[in-house]
């Protein structure tokens, strides 16, 4: 298995296996939508994003969220996903006053990739009423994953 680099001192030689290790940073453009959606009531997918992970490698998966409201007051619930009811990587719930209020949610997750093509789901859910996203050409969600390196 490869690890981080070491440090560099002068006079040494650059190796394909150090090379290797380096972050290689975004995977593919980020998902991103300027639909708003007024219908979020059961868990809903809001982005889709897919990239060809390696195993051995570490991944930095984001999907933000920058303006919500609700209907009723309660909670809204982001997550990262392999789809609905899928798999979750990570979640993370804020709670929504109504209509007068509101607020952005973001969730991260640090995981290890393993080969192949992945696809990855970031979806919201609300415990009560029903939430919108608010969305425009400068106020959009993104949800997309940084290589950080091999383990």
């Amino acid at each position: 298995m490869a690890g981080p680099n070491t440090t560099f001192t002068a006079g040494a030689i650059l190796t394909a296996a150090q090379m290797n290790n380096v972050p290689r940073g975004l995977m593919a453009a980020p998902a991103t939508s300027t639909s708003s959606d007024t219908t979020i009531t059961t868990e809903e997918i809001m982005l889709t994003y897919t990239f060809t992970q390696v195993s051995g490698r570490s991944y930095l998966l984001q999907y933000f969220e920058p303006s919500l409201t609700c209907t009723a007051a309660g909670t809204l619930t982001a997550r990262i996903t392999t789809g609905v009811a899928g798999t979750p990587y990570n979640s993370s719930t804020s709670p929504l006053a109504i209509l007068i209020s509101n607020t952005a949610l973001v969730t991260t997750v640090y995981t290890a990739g393993t080969s192949g093509s992945l696809t990855i789901y970031a979806t919201l859910t609300a415990s009560t009423g029903t939430a919108t996203a608010t969305r425009s050409a400068t106020r959009f969600p993104q949800l997309y994953a940084v290589d950080l390196g091999s383990l």
